[in-house]
């Protein structure tokens, strides 16, 4: 997740937010102990919502407080790749100087570091001011020589490599390879390279992750192999334990392998164009100039490479401590609870207001309209019949025929048809025109789902005549008129059909007679025939 925090300093700023909320704490319990001794009712849901009300701006201002601080501190999650122009390069020489590298397995009988320190040597002389550092790995790793031109320094510490530079045990050569990355400038405008001198030996590990995390960061890593394959034994540290080594050159391939696969967008690596991992043998003909390939840049020319950068949170959190801030304000001026009541009721108060002064009940009517909204059907229903019961009590007819028509309109929603008529039916003729509309329209609509268009029509052009403009309206009437004419066709075709039937069934039965008849007729002839023609031989 690349998780890392810029200021971490800044986050000392947290502290300063306690004083406030002791004092506010202080404060508001005494003003909630003089609201109580002077209610009469200490649990009135008056006092409840203040406290809410309060806990609530408290809260969300402590909220907005860590935002802008953690704002402050620069705190960041996740990386982007983002391109970079690089001119020239710059190489990390990371030196494995574990003791397997003691092997005396090289051309010449020389040692592994040995061979590497004469390898390096060459290497030097032919980069021509590239800056270079040099990086010991060993159960650890050390930046030996910071990022120079002056290879001076590199040369002196090849003289002197030996496992006995540093006192830390095993091989890890992952270790190497994290502090050859911190080996660059964290804006360096060279193109980073790390080079690897080992054998392969591992007493942890971690190459293959070390390299994962450099090619995430657009760093090239190139791993040169010294030893032979056969095994060799040598002694380890303590000078007396035997033991089997090698140029594990297979397993460093393999490593290299999944490395460069992650790389190219599996497992959560993201592509970053021009860095890949290599393996170079030391003994293959031409590896110097192979390794050397890597930082050749055709003198001045600019390359491009991509480097992971980590994302900056420092916009999201103060857009967050904003909001929190503003939520503050709202928190303390306006109660949650019933929000969203209030705000239909201030919208549709103005045409209840008009024809009565009851504001409870129309604040009812207009809860029940939000549970239709939200097809909460049952809830609907039930603040529907109350304030139609209501209405009844204090005769308020407009809030009687709202409420008969919410009903209607839910019963509808709900497929009882039967339910829903019966209280159209009990609207009146007085109703306002939106009511009278609805009425009729909702009217054919059960009609035309009872399949009785005629009446559907008629419901419709009812309700035309109420709102000549409504284009729902129109479109179902012209359905209701389409459809009871598609019914009649059909019960046209079907009776034509029928009488075609009984005909054809007709002059079937005279071709079955008639077929019959000339069957008799014939085996009549046939038998008189054979009267005549028998002889008495046939006796």
């Amino acid at each position: 997740m690349n998780f890392s925090i810029e200021r971490p300093w800044a986050l000392y700023g947290l502290l300063l937010i306690v004083p406030p909320l002791i004092y506010s704490a202080f404060t508001y319990k005494k003003t909630f102990s003089l609201l109580m001794k002077s209610a009469k009712n200490k649990k009135t849901k008056e006092y409840k919502n203040i406290r809410k009300r309060v806990f609530a701006r408290v809260i969300l201002r402590a909220a907005a407080w860590c935002m802008m601080i953690f704002a402050m501190a620069g705190i960041s999650w996740g990386t982007v790749s983002t391109p970079a122009q690089k001119n020239g390069n710059a190489v990390a020489m990371v030196f494995d100087i574990s003791y397997s590298m003691t092997a005396r397995d090289c051309p010449n009988n020389l040692t592994r570091l040995q061979a590497v320190s004469s390898y390096a040597y060459d290497l030097l002389d032919k980069m021509q001011g590239v800056p270079a550092s040099a990086v010991l790995a060993k159960g650890n790793g050390i930046i030996a020589v910071p990022l120079t031109e002056d290879t001076e320094a590199i040369r002196s510490l090849l003289s002197m490599l030996s496992p006995k530079l540093m006192s830390s045990a095993g091989s890890n050569l992952g270790e190497g390879v994290n502090a050859a990355l911190k080996a660059f400038p964290k804006n360096v405008s060279n193109a980073p390279v790390i080079w690897l001198f080992t054998d392969g030996e591992e007493s942890d590990p971690t190459l293959e992750n070390a390299l994962g995390a450099a090619l995430k960061k657009g760093v090239s890593v190139i791993i040169v192999g010294f030893g032979e394959e056969r095994e060799t034994e040598i002694f380890a540290g303590d000078g007396k334990t035997p033991v089997k080594t090698a140029l594990r050159s297979e397993k460093i391939k393999q490593c290299v392998s999944e490395a460069n696969k992650k790389n190219l967008g599996g497992q959560g690596f993201s592509f970053i164009k021009g860095a890949s991992a290599q393996f170079i043998d030391a003994t293959e003909l031409g590896s110097a100039r192979k390794v050397l390939s890597t930082i050749k840049n055709d003198g001045e020319k600019i390359a491009m490479s991509y480097e992971m950068q980590p994302v900056d949170r420092h916009l999201f959190f103060i857009v967050l401590g904003i909001i929190f801030f503003v939520l503050s304000f709202f928190a303390s001026e306006f109660s949650l609870r019933g929000f969203h009541e209030k705000l239909a009721l201030s919208l549709v108060a103005l045409c209840l207001c008009s024809c009565s002064s009851e504001f409870e009940e129309s604040k009812k009517i207009l809860g029940a309209v939000w549970n239709w909204n939200q097809k909460q059907y049952t809830e609907a229903v039930a603040k529907f019949s109350q304030s139609l019961d209501e209405a009844k009590e204090n005769g308020d007819e407009t809030i009687k025929q709202y409420a008969l028509y919410g009903l209607s309109t839910t019963y509808l929603m709900q497929n009882e048809n039967a339910a829903a008529l019966e209280k159209i039916n009990e609207l009146s003729g007085s109703a306002p025109n939106k009511i009278k509309f609805a009425a009729f329209y909702n009217s054919g609509i059960i009609a035309q789902r009872e399949g009785d268009y005629q009446k559907a029509a008629e419901l419709f052009k009812n309700a035309l005549l109420v709102d000549p403009s409504n284009v729902r309206a129109k479109i179902n009437l012209e359905l209701s008129y389409n459809q009871q004419a598609q019914r009649a066709k059909e019960s046209e075709r079907q009776l034509n059909g029928a009488n075609e039937i009984s005909q054809e069934e007709s002059d079937l039965q005279k071709s079955v007679f008639n077929r019959i008849r000339e069957k008799d007729q014939q085996q009549w002839k046939n038998i008189q025939q054979e009267q005549k023609d028998a002889s008495p031989l046939d006796y």
